[in-house]
């Protein structure tokens, strides 16, 4: 007969053996609270853990999304430059007229650098006219790009995929017909080496790539990288793939290998109107960092909280069951997350070494949680700044896209051919007038573009300005009349030397060039900078005998925001408030007696 073990004996025995002895009992209980101290560093460390790396994949996808709006925007651009290229009523004239435009073209252009423009034969096939007369008679299949000539209208602008020159950079060709010359195409081939000079990097290490369709890198911020493949297995990328979807996103796995075998992470975003994805690496070990760093600080207190419940078990005497069971209750407050329990540290016996132990393994948790409080309120605030920075820069780069170049561009385009094509006078009148507004918004572009500088991180690097050397230089040209007396004058103290970014000085010859353009009448404007006694900080006056800046910019500045009711005309006065911001700087606005004072600090 087979003798059964009834379960109930045994735990029964475990219970008695444990009240046996009070050291069991304290090191029962020691043990559970053990257990829940492990329990909530395993919390915090999964939980840390998992929003920071939501903190690192959002702010490379915001990089990634950021870098593929400015494509989409320097690919659109370029579409309406060739366009208005090719609508030119020179192309109903001779070759070397032609020629010469083209060349003109090529030399002037500013937003963007042409390398070369020329008008292909669709018939024979050939180079007929170009800026480089060495490259007429050219066949079509010599040149170094490929594209099928598939337009569906006049307006219609294609674009080849980039191709390396003879010089070692990446270039893209821009293809349109010419309405004036039918049979005829406008090729405008345009550099895009310095691209990614304006891209920023949320990882210390990252880099781009731009790959198309095909699996192959067009653009790359690593020029022997550009024209290469993505990866080399026969499928394309995953990332690449959703790019093409449409999508934006993140991936921890990037088909993406390095001879040095480092692991990557990466987000990516579509290129509008193109076969293009942009992907932005990091190493994996630099996006987490401050995870792996959270991480083993959290480690170290449920180390140094462990050390401190054995060394508690291991001095306790067995016999005096009040001092246990207060111990206990303490014990038991502590592990609950209360640390203000008080430990009777007094006591001579081996007690007072207990609760000794204790109320250091307290304050050692209350100071790491402490720091790692502070720790995670600093990154809070880098997030909050850089979602601050990214919404600023992208309202700018919108305003820049949809309200400002491309409109600016059109109008200027096309009252210029207008008033060309006209024997009206007052009709040129108006042309003209409307070509002048159109270069004023040109203007406000380039001034909000300074300010996406000035916002950028490599812009607003602070650096001392000799402001005795670099005012009159951004000054020079503005508000020069054909007397001998200038219309502004500049007067600057020697010493005076402040801390501030490289667009100080331009914002203040922005804002002396508005004084200029508000005032009806011919004003005279100085300009002072001097050093402060008493505190070392640095006075920049601009003083005017006229009515100063516009009321409606110095209300909308000093009320931080531009409202329907409170909307300045300009936005120089902006950005010299942003720039002097950078420092802590101090602006004052005086309108009753028409004065800009800035303080800045010295180096």
């Amino acid at each position: 007969m087979v003798a059964v073990r009834d379960p109930s004996s045994v735990s029964g025995q475990f219970v008695d053996a444990i009240r046996a002895s009070y050291r069991r009992k304290l090191a029962t209980a020691l043990f559970v609270v053990l257990l829940i101290s492990a329990a909530a560093a395993a919390g915090l460390y999964v939980q840390s853990g998992a929003v920071l790396g939501e903190s690192v994949e959002r702010s490379m996808t915001t990089a990634a999304t950021a870098e593929a709006n400015e494509l989409t925007e320097w690919t659109g651009q370029n579409r309406l430059i060739a366009r208005l290229l090719s609508e030119h009523p020179v192309h109903g004239t001779d070759d070397a007229r032609v020629r010469a435009y083209l060349r003109t073209q090529r030399a002037d252009r500013e937003e963007t650098r042409i390398i070369d423009a020329y008008v292909l034969d669709r018939r024979n096939q050939t180079v007929e006219t170009s800026a480089r007369r060495s490259l007429e008679g050219t066949r079509v299949a010599d040149l170094p790009w490929e594209e099928r000539f598939a337009f569906r209208n006049f307006d219609d602008v294609r674009m080849t995929n980039p191709y390396e020159t003879g010089n070692g950079s990446v270039a893209v060709g821009f293809i349109t017909p010419i309405r004036a010359k039918p049979g005829h195409l406008l090729v405008v081939t345009v550099d895009a080496a310095g691209l990614f000079d304006r891209f920023e990097h949320p990882v210390d290490g990252g880099f781009t790539r731009v790959v198309d369709s095909n699996g192959t890198v067009v653009l790359a911020d690593d020029p022997s990288a550009a024209l290469e493949q993505y990866h080399d297995g026969p499928l394309r990328a995953p990332v690449v793939s959703s790019g093409l979807r449409g999508e934006s996103g993140f991936t921890d796995s990037p088909r993406y290998g390095t001879d040095d075998g480092t692991a990557y992470v990466a987000a990516y975003a579509p290129v509008e109107g193109t076969d293009w994805v942009v992907v932005e690496h990091a190493p994996t070990a630099s996006a987490y960092a401050v995870v792996d760093r959270i991480r083993g600080w959290i480690f170290v207190i449920g180390l140094v909280a462990s050390v401190g419940l054995v060394a508690v078990v291991a001095v306790l005497g067995a016999d005096v069951t009040g001092a246990l069971s207060a111990l206990s209750r303490r014990a038991e407050r502590l592990a609950a997350g209360e640390y203000d329990v008080e430990f009777d540290t007094d006591r001579p016996d081996e007690f007072g070494d207990l609760n000794r132990t204790l109320a250091t393994t307290r304050d050692t948790l209350s100071r790491r949680i402490a720091e790692l409080n502070e720790t995670k309120a600093a990154l809070e605030t880098s997030n909050v700044a850089l979602e601050e920075r990214s919404t600023m820069v992208s309202v700018l780069n919108r305003v820049l896209r949809h309200n400002v170049r491309n409109d600016v561009n059109i109008i200027a385009g096309r009252a210029s051919l207008a008033a060309e094509r006209t024997d009206d006078g007052a009709v040129r009148e108006e042309l003209d007038l409307i070509r002048e507004t159109a270069l004023d918004l040109a203007a406000i572009s380039d001034r909000t573009r300074r300010i996406a500088n000035l916002l950028a991180e490599d812009h607003a690097e602070l650096r001392p300005i000799t402001l005795g050397e670099e005012l009159p230089a951004s000054l020079d040209g503005i508000g020069s009349t054909d007397d001998d007396e200038p219309t502004v004058t500049v007067d600057v103290d020697p010493g005076a030397v402040a801390e501030g970014p490289a667009t100080l000085p331009l914002a203040v010859a922005d804002v002396v060039e508005e004084i200029l353009e508000h005032n009806d009448e011919a004003v005279r404007i100085e300009v002072t900078a001097t050093r402060d006694p008493d505190d070392g900080t640095v006075v920049l006056r601009i003083d005017d005998d006229g009515d100063g800046l516009p009321a409606l910019d110095v209300q909308a500045v000093g009320q931080g925001e531009e409202t329907p009711l409170q909307h300045g005309k300009g936005l120089a006065v902006w950005c010299l408030e942003w720039a002097v911001n950078t420092v802590d700087g101090d602006l004052r606005l005086d309108t009753d007696r028409a004065t800009v004072e800035v303080r800045l600090p010295a180096p």
